[in-house]
């Protein structure tokens, strides 16, 4: 987490902020130009807070001084603000929000970890996928793809089903639940039932310290997009598909899965 850029520090550690740490924080975040020329006194200010909340906030984030984060979110990548200003049309726009998203989720992400889910889901008899709404549909496209691989895989977005068929596997099977939040209550009490069943449980979510990372067993952490400060963008799955894609390339590297794959997909072609 040292070399994290603020937005990414923000998102690990902000369940564990007060109510006037988040304050300062979003103050930081949309002023994050002018903190080379702002010290504690003026950002608790601006903030409406004090200069002890400021030296807090920055301690939690991981900084060990304001010193350090003064120079580290001055080298941070900053970006035109889009609005009707900004001469750039909508295909440069987009285009800027995903690379954005992407180098943000590329440094959350822990490649370490990623092998040993991807090791899970080989093991595992049978592979259950799980989540609601957005990450549901995210959930289906991750079954399709494994089920082309040869892999026993099953997606479910039904907050009761998710639970009863969890409560069918065994420690011989796997669930990979998807929450962006990390507090979908269908998706914890799935969790819940997966771990009294000694069941392995892997989580891709945004934030760290939610009630999601209690049950699981390996989380992979991404990026969000409310990191995005443009309200008319709404992909909420591009950083969960990127790591989906790391997920997928990596078992592809597998030249049985990558055999099933080529015939599978010959049969629709």
């Amino acid at each position: 987490m040292n070399d994290f850029v603020f937005i990414n520090r923000l998102m690990q550690r902000e369940e564990l902020l007060s109510t006037t740490e988040k304050r300062i924080a979003d103050f930081i975040k949309n002023h994050k130009t002018d903190m080379s020329k702002m010290g504690i006194s003026d950002i608790s200010k601006k903030a409406e807070a004090s200069n002890a909340s400021v030296s807090r906030l920055i301690t939690k984030l991981g900084y060990s001084s304001f010193g350090e984060f003064k120079a580290m979110i001055s080298r941070e990548d900053t970006y035109e603000e889009v609005g009707e200003k900004s001469e750039k049309n909508v295909t440069e726009i987009i285009s800027n929000y995903y690379s954005q998203l992407t180098k943000s989720a590329s440094e959350l992400l822990d490649i370490n970890d990623v092998s040993e889910v991807v090791n899970g889901i080989k093991k595992a008899k049978q592979v259950l996928i799980c989540g609601i709404g957005n990450s549901g549909l995210t959930a289906i496209e991750f079954k399709y793809r494994l089920t082309r691989m040869g892999i026993n895989a099953d997606a479910l977005t039904d907050p009761h089903m998710m639970m009863m068929r969890t409560s069918l596997l065994n420690k011989d099977d796997a669930l990979i639940v998807l929450s962006n939040s990390g507090k979908t209550p269908a998706v914890l009490k799935t969790c819940e039932v997966a771990k009294n069943l000694n069941i392995p449980v892997y989580a891709i979510t945004n934030h760290d310290y939610t009630p999601l990372i209690d049950y699981t067993d390996i989380v992979l952490f991404t990026s969000q997009k409310a990191m995005i400060q443009d309200e008319k963008f709404i992909n909420s799955q591009l950083a969960t598909h990127f790591v989906l894609d790391i997920m997928t390339y990596t078992l592809l590297n597998d030249a049985t899965y990558l055999e099933k794959r080529v015939k599978t997909l010959k049969l629709i072609d």
